[in-house]
């Protein structure tokens, strides 16, 4: 329970908003404290700065296309597989936007764009936290984001500025546009979302990943695809991240692709394998890699893709994850960790009802460095003290 004299804060605070008066933390739109766009909107700023201010001492859950599907339904209204195993939704919703850029209704597993824009304003709308990948599909061909792992294809070339195909590459990017410049809210703004666009690229599996293209062409795609959804689709909503795949052992390694901090506002990584490999060791070393360059950079910090494929750990959230999670400082700092999507009994990555690790997952959630939507504050509000807003005393 809030306090008597930080209930009264809050009234002062929501009357003098009402009378159009701006309350601004000290520094909240200066230096470090403002997202890589320096004309990002004021509820991005907003966002930006709660969520650095949430991480030392929290860790949001996400999930994968949680509102759209689970085990054994699909499209139920305001249903994720999670709230029914803690009566909670996620704090934190991915979503994957590949095949909008080819024209399609649907994204490569079947999410009609037009209820997932409708379930990313209602997040919105509830104060949580919506972050999109992209598959993209391959603008030579029309195929999926896959390629060979092993025989080297040259799209990335031919798609840049003086490629032979840079305008189906702008027709694509201009649909992409399109679709992040609908998501609105009911008063018409862009509401704000985290951009995760070619990722896992220190793999080969994507034809933006590192066999496929140099260092430099893969630097230049990614500061071209942000500077022209901000300067072509006035995308000023949009906080970026970047997420590479294992793979790296020091900082120097994790950044030989980076796109520059004028680019990029969260420092990620994906990793499905140490856990997986029991090898909690080498998430740490990941995370802390990540966590320090955030740090050090001014950005925020986030585990932005894991899971172990159908939870056949019944105890891996307590005894396999958390300890990760709170092992030091730098592995604490990390803002959330977004899990996989349930697609079905054969493929899903959290728990559903019934399932064996329900239960675990129900007490990983109640430790309270865990976040889930039911314990998060408004992040498109300016909190004296954000951490107050969700229990009023700091996570042990």
């Amino acid at each position: 329970m809030l306090s008597i004299a930080h209930k009264i804060t809050k009234s002062v605070f929501l009357v003098l908003c009402l009378a159009g008066t701006t309350l601004w933390p000290t520094g909240v739109l200066a230096g470090k404290n403002k997202p890589a766009d320096q004309n990002a909107g004021e509820r991005t700023v907003i966002l930006f700065n709660n969520l650095k201010a949430l991480a030392p001492d929290y860790i949001m859950v996400g999930h994968q296309d949680a509102l759209s599907y689970g085990v054994k339904w699909v499209g139920d209204e305001n249903r994720s597989d999670l709230h029914d195993v803690t009566g909670s939704h996620p704090a934190v919703f991915g979503w994957d936007i590949g095949g909008i850029d080819i024209g399609l209704a649907k994204n490569l597993d079947s999410v009609p764009f037009d209820q997932m824009r409708k379930n990313m304003i209602s997040v919105f709308e509830a104060g949580g936290l919506n972050t999109i990948s992209w598959h993209a599909y391959n603008p030579l061909n029309g195929k999926d984001s896959w390629v060979d792992t092993q025989i080297a294809v040259d799209v990335v070339g031919q798609i840049l500025p003086g490629g032979a195909r840079h305008a189906d590459f702008l027709k694509n990017l201009d649909r992409t546009g399109a679709f992040l410049a609908s998501l609105r809210s009911k008063n018409g703004e862009l509401i704000p979302v985290v951009f995760r666009p070619w990722h896992e690229h220190s793999g080969s599996w994507f034809w933006w990943g590192r066999l496929h293209c140099t260092r430099e062409q893969y630097i230049e795609l990614y500061r071209f695809t942000i500077q022209y959804l901000r300067e072509k689709h006035a995308l000023n909503n949009l906080l970026i991240a970047f997420s590479p795949d294992i793979g790296y052992t020091n900082a120097a390694e994790y950044l030989e692709r980076y796109p520059g901090d004028d680019m990029v506002d969260v420092i990620g990584v994906d990793d499905y394998h140490s856990l997986r490999q029991n090898k909690p060791g080498n998430l740490i070393r990941n995370l802390e890699i990540i966590a320090a360059v955030a740090k050090e950079k001014g950005k925020i910090a986030a585990f932005t893709e894991t899971g172990c494929t159908n939870m056949e750990d019944k105890k891996y959230f307590t005894e396999k994850l958390l300890p990760v999670l709170q092992h030091s400082e730098l592995t604490r700092y990390i803002s959330w960790v977004l899990f996989w999507r349930n697609g079905n009994k054969k493929h899903h990555f959290m728990p559903y009802r019934g399932h064996k690790s329900a239960a675990d997952f129900r007490r990983f959630v109640a430790h309270p460095m865990i976040l889930m939507q039911n314990d998060l504050p408004d992040l498109y509000r300016v909190y004296p003290d954000i951490s107050n807003e969700i229990s009023g005393t700091s996570p042990d």
